[in-house]
């Protein structure tokens, strides 16, 4: 079962990326929590609230966990949404990157392939885009309406800075590093303003059977840790869940606008696009609780799509990101992810194909190559005009 959670910082929160912290960095500490980063407190949390494992885990996987000694597969259930901005009953969501342009044809360009159309202004001059986009705003962007309030809601966060001195890790002192200052950047919400998020952990209890729901015992913590610096952060629960906005699919031209990061292996370009633009995903959806081998077979006879093809693509800089193994006591590698906003146009040869793929690339199905589980390829779907990509 997915549950709706709201995250309350304590004071402020130390969110880095994978650049580093030397001379005249600012820190860069006061980034929006990744999904990832949610991910990981949430299922740290877990580990320190039930260190052992419980008896209403049942028993361990032991053939699994013969794979990797240092990992115990527990709470691998666990899926995260989110976190979003959230405030006085009102959900932010990223603003796109072509809010206010139009696929236009691109013929002999340097595009990459499969491009054949790139993105253009509706109206000449620079323009400046705030960070976040209310979700009623974000609903007439994917109407094709054009919102009336585009200020930044400067309201949600403030960064704040500051300069400490560096420690030698092994002394506890500044020994050698003395006088040796740095800055940091932090991240403070305003009052009111708190971190929005679903999450769900059904598990199957090797030997017991039936499932647990894990956020719905009793006994889960109800404080995260998130980032570093040890950000304390009180977890509370809402009646209703993120409420993402939706669009009715009317033409053949669909777009996909990311809302969280993906990270594919072909860079930009999603692994279930081949080179030439096709969409290799299947048609079928899979139900919940419905075993791999009914989803191939379905898979199998409902096909993919025959006519599918992505046209168009704004892509923002790659987000850069890492992380600390705590199994191996070391940083993570790092990861190029495709940023929040970035959008796909594809062309379908008809309004029900474009339907179908709407369906496979909806909110519950994470198209990133990895990290899916934590809230990674998530995107909305809405219509272009036809000619847009016909023109």
């Amino acid at each position: 079962m997915r549950h709706a959670f709201t995250l309350e910082p304590r004071d402020l929160l130390f969110l880095r990326d994978a650049r580093p912290m030397a001379a005249s960095d600012a820190g860069l500490g006061a980034n929006w929590p990744r999904p990832d980063q949610l991910w990981n407190a949430v299922i740290n949390a877990f580990h320190r609230q039930w260190p052992e494992r419980q008896e209403w885990e049942g028993a361990a996987h032991t053939a699994r966990a013969d794979e990797n000694d240092k990992s115990s597969f527990r709470f691998g259930a666990l899926k995260t949404v989110g976190p979003f901005p959230f405030k006085d009953g009102v959900l932010y969501l990223p603003c796109p990157l072509d809010f206010g342009m139009v696929p236009v044809p691109c013929a002999g360009t340097d595009l990459p392939s499969p491009l054949t159309h790139a993105f253009r202004a509706k109206k000449l001059g620079k323009e400046h885009l705030p960070v976040w986009l209310s979700a009623a705003a974000y609903a007439r962007y994917l109407a094709q309406s054009d919102p009336s309030d585009l200020s930044d809601p400067s309201d949600l966060y403030d960064v704040e800075r500051s300069i400490g001195i560096s420690i030698n890790p092994e002394t506890g002192t500044t020994g050698d590093d003395e006088h040796k200052l740095y800055q940091a950047e932090y991240l403070r919400l305003r009052p009111g303003a708190v971190l929005a998020f679903e999450a769900s952990c059904d598990i199957t209890p090797k030997g017991i059977g039936g499932m647990v729901d894990v956020f719905a015992r009793a006994d889960c913590p109800d404080t995260l840790v998130i980032g570093g610096q040890q950000g304390v952060a009180r977890l509370g629960t809402q009646d209703a869940g993120l409420r993402l906005p939706q669009a009715e699919i009317t033409t053949s031209c669909l777009r996909w606008t990311l809302i969280a990061p993906a990270v594919f292996n072909a860079g930009w370009r999603p692994d279930w696009v081949a080179a030439d633009g096709r969409v290799m995903l299947p048609k079928a959806v899979r139900a919940p609780g419905m075993s791999r081998a009914a989803w191939k077979a379905l898979s199998a006879q409902a096909g993919g799509f025959e006519t599918a093809k992505l046209v168009a693509a704004r892509v923002g800089k790659p987000l850069a990101f890492s992380g600390w193994d705590l199994q191996d006591g070391g940083p993570k590698p790092t990861q190029l992810a495709v940023p929040s906003g970035s959008c796909y146009v594809f062309e379908c040869g008809t309004v029900d194909e474009a339907r179908a793929l709407a369906a496979a690339l909806a909110p519950d199905r994470p198209r990133s190559t990895i990290f899916g589980e934590k809230g990674f390829g998530i995107g909305l779907c809405s219509s272009l005009p036809a000619r847009s990509v016909l023109s």
